[in-house]
């Protein structure tokens, strides 16, 4: 699988157009995949941009799904963050609310948008769950009808705000393993308990993963302040690394046994939405 295609730039302020289109060529796309059937309406990526620039909304991030095929790259689902110009002129506040654009060109996804939020200390982006979604499918009935999705997002950021305030409020030593434990079966499955060697092969977690999750990457986010808990491992299960430890069973023809190794950082940008509103769903737990 190749790594996600991304730009942003390293204050997270607007980027040019031109940026853009570099590394996420399918917002220029004007015309469906030859794939799709006869009732797919396509909804241009960069008509939504102009309308969410009209309502004073800059892109900050752009992505693309990579593909092995060059002829489907204009077709492949990408994903657009925005923030909103009274965030961009006053960006001291530590976490900035989003409006995240997904779409693809080949009938393999919805048009959706989510609330998000934008962490500048980790430069991380969060996306929203239940109840932070509004999507419009690919047809000819409901092709014009973006900008009522949009004015649906925009309404939902300042409730998605107050959630993050109540994390930021809530001290949780209590259920920080759960979440952590519950987190990590998102991606992976528990390891078994005596490591047999007639288990599949495949990626697994054990205590050591969980440690690994509830790590901070840096002094401030130490503690066990809710929104901080949720934030390392957010941060943790989505970029992997050497203190995210999975434990892998080989091969039986290379005649080795489980083995740990750092866990990667994830490359899908379907797996990318799915994990991060399922943690979002989660933060409940929490608070």
């Amino acid at each position: 699988m190749f790594d996600l295609i991304y730009t942003q730039k390293e204050n997270a302020t607007a980027l040019d157009f031109n940026t853009i289109i570099d590394d996420c060529p399918a917002v220029l796309t004007e015309t469906k995949s030859p794939e799709t059937s006869g009732k797919y309406g396509f909804v241009n990526t960069m008509q939504a941009m102009q309308i969410l620039g009209d309502y004073g909304f800059r892109p900050t991030k752009a992505m693309q799904q990579p593909s092995r095929n060059p002829a489907k790259k204009p077709f492949a689902m990408h994903c657009i963050s925005f923030a909103h110009d009274d965030f961009l002129r006053n960006p001291y506040n530590e976490t900035r609310p989003e409006i995240i654009l997904y779409n693809s060109h080949d009938g393999k996804s919805a048009l959706k948008l989510f609330a998000g939020a934008y962490r500048f200390i980790c430069s991380n982006g969060i996306v929203a769950g239940d109840g932070f979604q509004s999507k419009m499918r690919h047809s000819k009935k409901t092709a014009n009808g973006f900008e009522t999705l949009l004015k649906e997002t925009a309404e939902s950021l300042p409730r998605m705000m107050l959630q993050i305030t109540k994390l930021q409020q809530t001290e949780t030593a209590a259920n920080v393993l759960d979440f952590a434990y519950n987190a990590a079966k998102l991606r992976w499955e528990m390891a078994p308990n005596e490591l047999a060697e007639n288990a599949e092969t495949g990626t697994y977690y054990d205590k050591n993963t969980i440690g690994g999750l509830l790590g901070a990457r840096r002094f401030n986010d130490q503690g066990t302040n809710a929104w901080r808990v949720f934030n390392r491992v957010q941060e943790n299960i989505m970029r992997g690394g050497p203190d995210i430890l999975s434990l892998t069973k080989k091969a039986k023809e290379t005649g080795q046994g489980w083995k740990y190794r750092k866990a990667k950082a994830v490359s899908s940008l379907p797996e990318t939405i799915r994990l991060n509103r399922e943690l979002w769903n989660m933060s409940h737990e929490l608070a």
